[in-house]
């Protein structure tokens, strides 16, 4: 931005100028005298390649004249815009008894223009002399005023009474008001428009703002990022010390213990930590579905205590293996405490849920051990609702004692 400032500031304040530049040879032109109201001034070309012509004043109507009229209207049926223009500048001569001449920019309009009567056309124009055509007459368009006649004939309203530039079909001189009887000749060479693409105030002004608007955004920028920041600081912080005291691990010391279950392999109450802080991060910022399956060994104490801990512990041990086959590579599967176990689903609603759940008590039901017989588990299956692991627990584990409580080897979801 500082380097873009110093450029523009640098640049020569000519390079902000657009130029646009008419040759009479590249527009249909033509003269006439003042026959039409009356008088007997003559015009003829003297070279109309170099729109070079004649004009014989005679004094016998009330205002002799004799005109010269470009047509600069473009294939596309549209005159010049000069709107966007501040000067314009003819390049030519002038020899005779006439001291000024009319220059008349006429502009259409639809709030006065009435198709095919070129005389509604708006007559812009300025008296010049003559004496300073030679030399190139620079005109500012901001002199031009509108024809009082023209105002007056065409009854035109108030707030079109000014001067229009935004689609000049006529570039028009004429010989003005003071006269004398006699000749005068007139070669127009070129015509040139000039304007400022936007002046060196209103540069120094877009420079001063952007500088203002870059500050601003940067610091509204850095407020938002900061304020951000720590919020997700915040809820970090708060989501450990939930999930901590959820887990019932709020005195211990984190890095001091193993994320395994020593016995089953799978991930113990620590190991599930972070992938629960995933899934309610997870709802909570895109509404991605978050479910719970806890699951019980139906008569597991009935089991330890008719054949002993070690067939207990081989349960145990055969069940993680079973679960760990046939759940997706999406789940995580975790040793909860004793014979409960947890699977956790990102990204899985209820039903979806529900269906793993029955595949694995299906499979529990059909699983073989020789040292006790077939053994069942029963299922709780709950989904996030609110943003709270701890009402997503509560409900898994009440659809599980509804399953108990209803028979066993069961699959209840909570709704």
């Amino acid at each position: 931005m500082a380097s873009l400032s110093v450029i523009l500031l640098v640049i020569p304040e000519k390079l902000f100028f657009t130029t646009q530049s008419l040759s009479p040879n590249d527009y249909p032109s033509g003269i006439f005298g003042d026959q039409a109201s009356g008088g007997s001034s003559t015009v003829k070309w003297l070279n109309k390649d170099k729109s070079h012509w004649l004009c014989e004043l005679n004094d016998t109507s009330a205002n002799p004249y004799c005109s010269w009229q470009l047509t600069v209207v473009g294939k596309d049926g549209k005159g010049i815009d000069m709107s966007n223009f501040s000067t314009i500048t003819l390049y030519g001569k002038s020899t005779g008894v006439a001291d000024y001449f009319r220059v008349y920019l006429r502009n259409r309009n639809p709030e006065y223009y009435v198709f095919n009567d070129t005389s509604t056309t708006k007559y812009n124009v300025i008296e010049l002399p003559t004496s300073s055509l030679s030399e190139g007459i620079k005109i500012k368009l901001a002199d031009f005023k509108v024809a009082d006649w023209w105002l007056s004939a065409n009854k035109i309203a108030l707030e079109h009474s000014h001067p229009e530039f935004n689609d000049v079909i006529y570039i028009e001189l004429q010989n003005a008001t003071f006269h004398r009887e006699g000749k005068q000749e007139f070669q127009l060479d070129r015509i040139e428009l000039e304007g400022a693409i936007f002046s060196q105030e209103l540069l120094y002004k877009i420079i001063v703002l952007t500088w203002i608007s870059c500050i601003l955004a940067l610091l509204i920028f850095r407020v938002f990022t900061l304020n951000k920041n720590l919020k997700e600081n915040i809820a970090y912080q708060q989501e450990l010390v939930s999930i901590n005291k959820l887990l019932n691990l709020e005195n211990q010391k984190f890095e001091d213990l193993a994320k395994t279950d020593m016995l089953t392999g799978l991930l113990n109450r620590l190991g599930i930590r972070d992938i629960l802080y995933e899934g309610l991060t997870s709802w909570k910022r895109n509404k991605k579905p978050f479910s719970f399956v806890l699951l019980d060994i139906d008569h597991f104490k009935s089991l330890n205590d008719t054949y002993g801990h070690d067939v207990g512990d081989k349960v145990l041990k055969t069940l993680a293996k079973l679960l760990t086959e046939n759940v997706r590579s999406s789940d995580y599967l975790a040793r909860w405490g004793g014979e409960e176990f947890i699977l956790v689903c990102p990204n899985t609603n209820l039903s979806e849920a529900q269906q793993l759940a029955e595949l694995l008590r299906s499979k529990i039901e059909q699983m073989k051990l020789t040292e006790t017989g077939p053994i069942t588990a029963s299922f709780g299956v709950a989904t996030m609702a609110t943003a709270s692991l701890d009402s997503l627990f509560k409900s898994s584990d009440k659809a599980l004692y509804q399953a108990k409580e209803q028979g066993r080897n069961k699959v209840v979801i909570h709704r």
